[in-house]
């Protein structure tokens, strides 16, 4: 007799530095197949690189965070739990998410600036500058645009591994933010990639600009028929993808009324 399969247990906690090796996993394995991130590791990852990207999740403790600058970072995890046992035993991290959030406005002269270029010291050994500041470095210009220095809840990094999608890790990550936001009576603003845009459709994000790459003309990357270049992203706002283009969508959550 078969017995009836258990929905797979996930919890929620806040990420320590303990997890950092495995956060680093995950993030990799979630964008591995990703054409922008191919261009901006286009020898793969290098521990050079994977130790620099790890320090924006945890700096070095020796390392002062300017909040106002880039808002109190709270980064958390989704665990798979064993589904044999009544104890919870993680078996392993399946996705992260980092929020950052802003809880009061900031004057103009602490978010409107010019930040300088990423360089390839600066993000590690193998690393495409150039393709980093034209995606990472525009989809952050695009949503400063909107989200000026408003107070907000915002999503920095949603990523999961790739064999464990369809366990509600994403969605019960995202859940933390958005209660979050409409807990403080914030907006919450992101930048999505192609697979993460029904997503945050789901959790009420709307379309507000586009950042259009034309990455076939810049850097001779071919489409394949089973890659998503976000076809299907903020078509009403900005029109069908131009053939050769890879579309990011910035999006919003309107704010809702806090709690009292």
């Amino acid at each position: 007799m078969t017995r009836p399969t258990s929905k797979p247990r996930i919890r929620i906690r806040e990420a320590t530095r303990a997890d950092l090796s495995a956060l680093l996993d995950v993030h990799f394995e979630a964008f591995d197949s990703d054409p922008m991130n191919q261009l901006m590791y286009p020898a793969g990852v290098t521990e050079n690189a994977r130790e620099l990207f790890g320090q924006s999740l945890f700096p070095p403790e020796s390392d002062t965070v300017d909040e106002n600058k880039h808002g109190e970072t709270r980064i958390f995890v989704a665990e798979l739990l064993a589904d044999d046992t009544a104890d919870e035993v993680p078996v392993e991290i399946v996705a992260y998410a980092k929020w950052q959030i802003f809880r009061h406005g900031r004057p103009e002269a602490e978010w409107n600036t010019d930040d300088p270029p990423m360089t390839t010291e600066m993000l590690g050994e193998g690393v495409d500058a150039d393709v980093y500041n034209a995606f990472l470095g525009g989809m952050h210009r695009v949503r400063k645009q909107h989200s000026r220095g408003d107070a907000s809840v915002n999503l920095g990094i949603l990523a999961c591994r790739p064999t464990r999608q369809r366990l509600g890790a994403a969605s019960a990550l995202m859940r933390w933010g958005t209660e979050l936001a409409d807990e403080l009576g914030l907006p919450s603003y992101l930048e999505s990639s192609p697979y993460g845009y029904p997503v945050y459709k789901k959790f009420g994000y709307q379309d507000i600009d586009v950042l259009d790459l034309k990455i076939t003309e810049l850097w001779g990357v071919v489409k394949t028929n089973d890659r998503k270049w976000g076809e299907d992203s903020a078509v009403e706002l900005a029109g069908p993808l131009p053939a050769g283009t890879y579309r990011s969508a910035i999006m919003k959550r309107p704010a809702k009324a806090a709690s009292v």
